[in-house]
This record gives structure tokens, sequence and C-alpha cells, in this order.
């Protein structure tokens, strides 16, 4: 939102699909104004739980208790703080990159598989939603069977670690509800297409006087 806000002046939540995430951005506004979204939103969510750790770490080190379940928490909180941010009116993204960011730190091989399942599938379906939902199907898939055979596993995947995979992938799976529906309609936009957004209807770039 504050991209948008940046590059063109607008709440990108009144374009588009009306979606404050990257696919939005992207179809309304250009690549250029997308490449920091997904900085940002990798980012903030790689480093909730990363910092956690490291914290915890030396918590141990200095003798300290064992707060293991802590960077799963801040996994949680900076997804949820995504999806619902109080600095937008609770009204944020789906959360697919800041998922993404928040497993790349917790359990980066399962990530990365992840992340070449949602290509995959996005380019040979021309569907971002499509490889998103897909995406987190082998999130949920993958830790179990991480969890069930931890010696052939090349993540450790402790039982928080599968339950917060197994919530996430279903809170973003149902964060896309109105893709799914799209979908079984045939209504929703592919990959590259931009949503009929009049050129004209967007604003120069920068802030208006009234917004200064």
């Amino acid at each position: 939102m504050w991209i948008a806000k940046l590059a063109k002046g607008i709440d990108i939540r009144e374009y588009g699909s009306k979606n404050a995430g990257l696919t939005n951005v992207f179809r309304v506004l250009g690549w250029k104004p997308a490449i920091p979204v997904v900085v940002i939103d990798l980012l903030k969510g790689f480093l909730a739980p990363t910092i956690a750790a490291v914290w915890n770490a030396h918590t141990v080190a200095a003798g300290g208790p064992d707060f293991f379940w802590l960077p799963l928490a801040a996994g949680v909180l900076v997804i949820l703080g995504h999806s619902f941010t109080c600095f937008a009116g609770f009204r944020g993204g789906k959360g697919v990159l800041t998922a993404l960011g928040v497993f790349l730190a917790l359990m980066p091989v399962t990530a990365l598989v992840c992340l070449a399942v949602w290509a995959l599938l996005t380019f040979t379906t021309k569907y971002v939603s499509v490889g998103s939902i897909s995406a987190c199907v082998c999130l949920a898939v993958l830790p179990v069977i991480g969890f069930l055979k931890p010696d052939i596993y090349p993540d450790k995947i402790s039982a928080g670690l599968l339950i917060l995979c197994l919530a996430v992938a279903v809170f973003v799976i149902v964060k896309h509800r109105a893709n799914i529906v799209r979908l079984l309609n045939g209504t929703e936009n592919g990959f590259g297409s931009k949503r009929r957004t009049p050129k004209d209807e967007l604003p120069a770039a920068g802030f208006s006087k009234k917004e200064l």
C-alpha cells in the first residue's frame, strides 16, 4: 500500500483486484513498483523468526530459559500482521510472500521446493493464484513427511513447526477463496494480464498538496 502511494499517490486497494499484494501492484502499476514489494514482504517474513531465533540463542547461551517456540510465534505474528495490518485498517495482503520469507528462515529446503512448485504452476497455468494455492498444498504435505520420516528429510520438522505449516497453508488458501471462485467461474485474470485500469484514472506520481 505504501509503495503504491509513493509511486502514484493511490490506495492500491481501490484498483484492480483491490488486494494490497504483489500481483495487484504488478498488474496495476507495473514491474518497477512490484520489485520493492517483493523485497519488503520477503524480508519482513524472513527477519521476524530469524531475529527471534538469534535472540533465543543468546538467551540460552547466557544460561537463560530456552524459548524454542519464539521463532514460530514470530512467524505467526508477522504473517497476521501482514494480512491484517494495523497501518491500513486491518486490510493487508494474502501473506504468500511473507509466509515464504518465514519458512525460508525456519525450513529453507521445504520453502524452496514450495517456491519451485509456485513458479512451475504459475508459469504453466498462467494463474498466480493456482501457483500460490499449489505451493500451500505442498507446504501442508511435505512437513508431514518430514515429521514422520526425520531421518530422510532435509529440514528438521518439530511438532510446533508442523502445526504452523498446516495452519499457514489453510490460512493462505482461505485468503484465496475469491480467486478460487473466479477460477471455477473462468473469470480469473491470468499472469501477465493487466486489469482494466485506465491510465487516466491513475494520478501522477507523488503526493498531492492536499495529501501533504
